[in-house]
């Protein structure tokens, strides 16, 4: 019996030819390149010829001119995919315009002293009415362009996004150069916006499409920009290398509800690291300040506990680990307060915390965690009773009896609200265990 060789067929290579689809796409890809390239320019360019407000106009002229090209395209040619790309870079060169207009704005209403800034970086209004008739302007010319370009990439949520996309710009024109302030506004809406874009557009299949996703990275680029010229123009310091990493630490927090399997955990302690790094960098600079070491010490310890802490709801397996650490570091902080200074602030914080590590561990019935608490808020109690004999201070009986009257009005609302609370636990707990399972099927 002859055996046969089978033989197998190599998948046929591409024939060399003309791609008028890889042509087409190619242009515009290298189109828009340019494009983007262009108008970026505009924020470093200062020709000599002409005032800053004149050419200032020319860049808004280059939105208004994309815009005619994309209605051309999409109504004389019946290009639709041009003519989307034409749109797509109306947004994409908008937070260049507002970045240029925020330096006519705070050539005139800069709420601190002007820093020196390099020579093609300077952009002044010649009167205050002028750079508040560019603003008015702007928003005149640019809001009608978003609102058309977001109905043709995203119709269904063009009015959220072309809100949100202004409120972003806006940020770009804010009269202030501090850098932790602009730390401070860039990382809120950041974090804002990446809440929203997992929460809600993730969620959205309009938005899902490469259009939808051009219209969602566009939101990104006004608090991207600000936190760019800060490290361009700008000295940050410590305090605000810190603050971008607490910033990446929130948005990576944010994101940890689509992580799975041992890569959340991971993440979770990526998340704390950032944190501790962060916050320490910015209490380098924000304790030069403060005379008290007692404060120093809580300004220090008492966020990083809070960092290991939220860091643990978006752990799984390693959840009472980073529990565990934050509450010693919590505990220890206080104790530690108030054996540098006896004085009323710290006691009342270590009465405080452990009050409540001791009656979250009672309801939970841990017991480490309420003899641990117990143990803190008797050490407190006691420095206040100390602090009371030797010293006259009217402050700490009265904290003393605020606390104790609020311990009491709590426990009345949780006997009034058993139900609600027991069950609120229930369904967080079953919530939990439905995430877990999910995860496990995953993996």
């Amino acid at each position: 019996m002859e055996l046969r060789k089978e033989t197998f067929s190599q998948p046929p290579k591409a024939k060399a030819g003309f791609d008028p689809d890889a042509l087409t796409r190619a242009l515009r890809i290298a189109g828009a390149t340019l494009v983007v390239a262009s108008a970026s320019t505009f924020m470093l360019q200062h020709w000599q010829s002409g005032d800053d407000l004149w050419r200032y106009a020319m860049l808004v002229g280059q939105s208004l001119l994309l815009a005619a090209a994309a209605y051309f395209v999409g109504l004389t040619l019946r290009e639709g995919r041009s003519a989307r790309t034409f749109l797509a870079l109306v947004l994409a060169t908008m937070p260049v315009s507002f970045a240029v207009l925020g330096g006519l704005v705070y050539s005139q209403f800069h709420l601190e002293a002007l820093a020196p800034l390099p020579f093609y970086a300077t952009w002044v209004a010649p009167t205050p009415q002028a750079a508040l008739l560019a603003v008015a302007g702007t928003l005149a010319l640019l809001v009608p362009l978003a609102l058309v370009s977001f109905l043709a990439l995203a119709r269904k949520q063009a009015k959220l996004l072309t809100m949100l996309f202004f409120a972003a710009n806006l940020l770009l024109i804010v009269p202030v150069r501090q850098p932790l302030t602009i730390a401070v506004l860039a990382g809120l809406a950041l974090i804002a916006l990446v809440r929203l874009t997992l929460t809600r557009f993730a969620s959205t299949a309009q938005l899902d499409t490469l259009e939808g996703r051009l219209a969602r990275s566009v939101l990104f680029a006004p608090p991207l920009i600000m936190l760019g010229r800060v490290f361009h123009l700008y000295q940050g310091g410590a305090a605000f290398v810190g603050s971008l990493l607490l910033i990446g630490a929130a948005m990576l927090w944010c994101f940890l509800p689509r992580v799975y399997d041992f890569k959340r955990d991971f993440a979770a302690w990526i998340v704390a690291g950032l944190a501790f790094t962060g916050w320490a960098l910015c209490w380098s600079e924000l304790t030069t300040a403060l005379d008290s070491a007692a404060l120093c010490v809580l300004l220090f310890g008492l966020p990083l506990a809070l960092c290991s802490l939220l860091a643990a709801l978006r752990a799984t397996h390693s959840r009472q680990a980073l529990v565990g650490i934050g509450l010693v570091q919590a505990l220890l902080t206080t104790v530690i307060a108030c054996a540098i200074d006896l004085g009323s602030i710290p006691a009342l914080a270590c009465i405080v915390l452990g009050v409540a590590v001791a009656v979250w561990g009672a309801s939970v019935r841990a017991m480490v965690r309420t003899i641990g608490g117990a143990a803190v808020a008797l050490f407190g109690l006691g420095v206040q009773v100390w602090l009371a004999v030797n010293h006259d201070n009217l402050l700490r009986w009265a904290s003393l009896s605020v606390v104790g009257v609020l311990l009491i009005v709590g426990s009345a609302y949780v006997e009034r609200n058993r139900t609600h609370i027991l069950r609120w636990w229930e369904n967080a707990a079953a919530k939990r265990l439905r995430t877990q399972d999910d995860e496990a099927l995953v993996s």
